[in-house]
């Protein structure tokens, strides 16, 4: 073979090892079946493709999207945190109450709602990371605790904010559409590319992957594990709080039951994004097209008329194909799972 041959030949060797390279990240393997249920979702209603459903989507996930990044962080570490729906119930009922019954001014009602939300999350983590308890078990005792303290402060009724001359600017802000989106999209997309960076270019970020890898050898390694655990449960309770601020602001309303059902959206899309659920893996990039997956399979399942109960076998069967997938990726990387 000539020079040139030979030349053209290596050329075509690394093209081709790129694109095996490419189809190895995780990021393209998830993106490949959002592609496929969009072209499904077309052929079965062309009107999903319009840009007022579109932007519908980007709407609807944007506000769940913020507490899957801390969720994400939290699973990244090798723990959970299943409380986040339910303290989007008491956070944003409280924030109503802070305004409508207490005549809280609205500054101090959002700043102490965020507040109340790290600091919730503060408290699960410490549960964790000092007294040793299973992050499933202290997220389930969170979980009833925020769940009943909303309902109970309201009695399950809803509380309105809206004709209230205080609130006049915190609703327009929730309810203005920039671009035909809203600000919570725009809020959504900027803390994930923060956060992409932090966690894949940062000593930070390397902690928490090692923390999750291996909690014993991040220890020996001199990384303090306990706080950087503690870190990540107070960063998901913060973005807890800012959802349940930017929620009400678009509704208008504390509802007890805004937050119902939340922390399985929220889990599952982390999963389908290719975080880890054993921890030690995954990227913000991976969450946003997790999101994007999830709300795109709602809505055909809305577009298509299908039964809103059925979202929950789907979920479940996402979240284990999630899990065998993970497990399987592991195996191969690793030759064997701990």
């Amino acid at each position: 073979m000539s020079k040139s041959g030979l030349e053209v030949q290596k050329a075509e060797n690394r093209f081709v090892s790129k694109v095996k390279g490419a189809f190895t990240k995780q990021e393209v393997i998830v993106a490949i079946p959002v592609l496929v249920l969009i072209i499904i979702a077309i052929s079965f209603n062309p009107s999903f493709i319009n840009s007022a459903n579109l932007a519908t989507i980007a709407r609807r996930m944007s506000t769940w999207g913020i507490i899957a990044i801390g969720e994400a962080l939290v699973i990244m570490t090798g723990n959970f945190d299943i409380s986040v729906g339910a303290m989007v119930s008491f956070l944003n009922v409280l924030l109503a109450v802070m305004i409508a019954n207490w005549g809280l001014p609205i500054w101090l009602s959002i700043l102490l709602s965020i507040l109340l939300g790290t600091i919730i999350s503060t408290i699960t983590g410490l549960f964790v990371t000092k007294l040793k308890i299973n992050s499933f078990l202290a997220s389930i005792a969170m979980l009833y605790i925020t769940k009943g303290l909303g309902k109970a402060i309201t009695y399950a009724r809803p509380v309105p904010i809206i004709g209230m001359e205080s609130t006049d600017s915190f609703l327009r802000f929730g309810q203005s559409e920039p671009l035909g989106l809203n600000w919570d999209f725009f809020i959504f997309i900027v803390l994930i590319i923060l956060f992409q960076v932090i966690v894949t270019r940062t000593p930070y970020g390397r902690k928490i992957y090692a923390t999750g890898d291996s909690n014993s050898v991040a220890r020996m390694a001199g990384i303090n594990t306990d706080l950087i655990k503690l870190s990540v449960y107070m960063i998901s309770g913060t973005f807890v709080g800012l959802s349940s601020v930017l929620l009400i602001s678009k509704e208008a309303v504390g509802n007890a039951n805004y937050g119902s059902g939340l922390e399985l959206m929220v889990i599952a899309s982390v999963a389908i994004g290719g975080v880890s659920l054993i921890g030690g893996y995954g990227s913000m990039i991976g969450v946003l097209i997790g999101v994007i997956m999830m709300q795109i399979m709602s809505n055909i399942l809305i577009l298509l008329q299908v039964n809103q109960h059925m979202q929950s076998l789907v979920l479940g069967v996402i979240m284990i194909l999630a899990t065998i997938t993970d497990i399987r990726r592991r195996v191969r990387l690793l030759g064997k799972i701990d």
